[in-house]
């Protein structure tokens, strides 16, 4: 089993904190395996540190060489005279275990595995198990291996191979990168660095064969130079730990922007090929990570345009006004429609100005401009620029407005540059994300940098615009922290077929099951309806089949007595002999959803909560969170569902018992976490939302 820094024990998270801390900023650090050659992958990271200002010790490590570069070369690590803090480890696959046992014996509690042919390779195991061995003997922090290295930019600690790192300065700045593809991150890095606007901390996590992403996210949100994090990742092992972190994250003001690869079957199937592990599907990434509170990009670009954005403004204020939301000040007239689309589709608000902000824009504006948001300033500011600014500084200045897009027209780069002093004044004294949106223009990214520099983020056109004020909203929203504590793993559950005993138990966290009566095969269907209202419905147990009524084991809206007699002697005939049937009441109302619980192989005990019947298999309607879970939680992700939809007053039904579900929901995963690992999925479908006050109610469940 995988090894990971985090754990619940104060003092081993503590030493784990120590030895990250001393990996990022050492006094010392060995370079084994080193070679000569500065054009070698080998060599690389030699000439980098000192090319970038590495204040501490570099001892290098190769018997191959008595000096490099008139630096002394040791034959051995055991050579080395001094302490030192951390290892680069450049030598062969093979020989990889030996040498973190000679740095473990030194004294070293930390090192970076540059060298591959460990997990990504097909029946290793053997040295993958050394490997760890070896490391957990001495306690060692290990990163990789098969990984592209690390940086810490404030101690010039820039470890790696990478060409990220070619060049003569290295910018600080409060972003970190995390990645589980060295060549991605790398990108990142060079991107960040060439635009001017600088990181602060890099890791390539490669195998993570015993520190994982999660592990490192962990300790950078602790530092004082991070505001943002940026998170490439394939697949997580233990991924529930996600939520946790990042709620520390942001309670420390440190946002959490994820890029997640293998949302196609043909992406799932490369990924699994690339690390070694098997992803989990998208759809549970995309909700957990919701869940967690991160923000989700769906490129490359976007990971860094995030960084930009997160890294240079505040989220937008919240307005008492009545009607709060963005503010449109927008130019040119045509842009108003494609605006506003977009903020419905981001979710992103729209503001009304108060009735005095429009009086005094009507007053200004030219007769053929509009007054409302969003706005349309028209072409005459061209011939009179005073228009512009003190347009702007009434949509500003409007109490309903929390955050603005300034949308300029064909002249905008122009404007832009015009304009500069004049919006920059304005998002200082308002203290108010603003966007500036083109007509598909760009600055150059040096110039963007600049601008942002001054709280202005430049938008290629409205949908850029609004997609980045849908960042800074998401990092604004109220999430609900973790829930404390998990039920103890001790609750045994009745077998699959002990009808009353699930009703009882299920009884316990409100979900109830209707009245029924299991018919053993020698029972007359007649006396099993006695006590039963009808209408009722026969079918198999849940231990005969999964599908019931794919293969026609269950009969619905039976009447009376005969007709029940009639149906439990055709599905007794599809059983095999000896099989009970169960009859039961129908429920009669309520919404039709489905609630399950299972062990997800990324995340580990995950609720599943969507809308019932075909519509959970054709619209994929469903949510899924990381357990435990609380109801604030299961409300915010049901929020988003067509299920929520149904819930409401929904053509003339009653309001349905959502409170109800929830609670329902919540306690369906702790019951599922009393039991588990006894269990590996719970799953009720369908049950039943009864008009509100009138609870839950199960009619079939599914267990394994």
């Amino acid at each position: 089993m995988t090894q990971s820094l985090q754990t619940n024990d104060a003092v081993t998270r503590s030493n784990a904190t120590a030895r990250l801390s001393r990996l990022f900023a050492p006094r010392s650090v060995a370079l084994i395996g080193v070679s000569a050659d500065q054009h070698k992958l080998n060599g690389i990271p030699f000439w980098t540190l000192r090319r970038h200002g590495y204040s501490g010790q570099i001892y290098l490590v190769n018997p191959k060489y008595d000096e490099i570069d008139g630096v002394q070369c040791y034959k051995a690590v055991a050579d080395i005279p001094g302490p030192v803090d951390a290892a680069l480890i450049m030598v062969p696959a093979a020989q990889v275990p030996g040498t973190i046992v000679e740095c473990g014996r030194k004294g070293i509690s930390s090192a970076v595995i540059l060298s591959s042919g460990f997990e990504e390779v097909k029946d290793n195991k053997l040295l993958v198990e050394q490997l760890r061995a070896a490391a957990g003997a001495h306690d060692m922090a290990v990163v990789g291996p098969n990984c592209e290295g690390i940086w810490s930019v404030r101690a010039r600690m820039i470890l790696t191979f990478g060409s990220a790192a070619d060049r003569d300065q290295i910018k600080h700045s409060p972003i970190a990168v995390i990645s589980q593809s060295g060549s991605i991150g790398g990108a990142i890095m060079r991107q960040l660095q060439d635009a001017g606007y600088g990181c602060s901390y890099f890791v390539s996590v490669g195998n993570e064969t015993m520190i994982d992403a999660i592990d490192f996210l962990d300790w950078v949100i602790e530092q004082d130079d991070v505001r943002v994090v940026l998170l490439f990742i394939e697949g997580l092992r233990n991924g529930s730990r996600l939520v946790g972190t990042v709620a520390r994250a942001r309670a420390r003001g440190i946002y959490v922007v994820v890029l997640k690869s293998g949302a196609s079957a043909i992406g799932l199937a490369a990924t699994a090929s690339h690390t070694g592990k098997i992803a989990a599907p998208y759809r549970v990434y995309r909700d957990i990570l919701a869940q967690s509170g991160v923000i989700q990009v769906n490129s490359l670009v976007e990971l860094i345009e995030a960084s930009e954005v997160l890294g240079s403004l505040a989220p937008p204020w919240r307005s008492s006004g009545q009607s709060p939301g963005v503010g449109i000040f927008s130019v040119p007239g045509g842009t108003r429609a494609l605006t506003a689309d977009c903020c419905e589709q981001y979710k992103v608000p729209l503001a009304t100005f108060d009735e005095r902000t429009v009086s005094k824009l009507g007053q200004r504006l030219p007769v053929f401009g509009y007054p409302r948001n969003p706005t349309d300033i028209t072409a005459a500011v061209l011939s009179d620029p005073a228009l512009f600014t003190d347009c702007l500084e009434l949509v500003a200045h409007d109490e309903n407005v929390e955050a603005l897009i300034v949308q300029l027209s064909n002249r905008g780069l122009r404007d832009a540059r015009r304009f500069r002093s004049v919006l920059h004044a304005t998002t200082q004294s308002q203290s108010k994300p603003m966007i500036l949106s083109f007509l598909a223009d760009t600055l150059s990214a040096q110039e963007r940098c600049s601008f942002a520099s001054e709280g202005l983020i430049c938008a290629r056109d409205p949908v850029d615009a609004v997609k980045y004020l849908s960042w800074l909203y998401a990092a604004r929203a109220d999430l609900a922290p973790p829930p404390q504590g998990r039920p103890r793993r001790s609750r045994s559950l009745p077998h699959m077929d002990d009808i009353g005993g699930w009703a009882q138990l299920l009884g316990e966290v409100g979900i109830k099951m209707p009245p029924s009566r299991i018919l053993a095969p020698n029972d007359q269907a007649e006396a099993a309806c006695k006590g039963l209202r009808f209408p009722v419905v026969v079918k198999a147990l849940p231990s005969a089949a999964d599908h019931k009524t794919e293969l026609g084991l269950i009969r619905l809206g039976l009447q009376t007595p005969a007709e029940v007699s009639k149906a439990v002697d055709e599905i007794r005939r599809q059983l095999p002999s000896g099989h009970s049937v169960l009859v039961q009441e129908t429920v009669l109302g309520g919404v039709e959803a489905v609630l399950s619980v299972t062990r997800n192989p990324d995340f580990g005990p995950v609720l599943a909560i969507g809308a019932g019947g075909v519509m959970v298999e054709l619209f994929g309607d469903i949510a899924f969170l990381a357990l435990p879970v609380d109801e604030r939680q299961i409300e915010r992700s049901v929020s988003g569902l067509k299920l929520h939809s149904l819930l409401q007053e929904f053509r003339g039904r009653p309001r349905a018992d959502i409170a109800g579900l929830y609670r329902a929901a919540a306690g369906l995963g702790d019951l599922y976490l009393s039991a588990e690992p006894s269990i590996s999925e719970l799953e009720l479908n369908p049950i039943f939302v009864m008009p509100d006050g009138q609870g839950v109610c199960a009619v079939d469940l599914m267990l394994h």
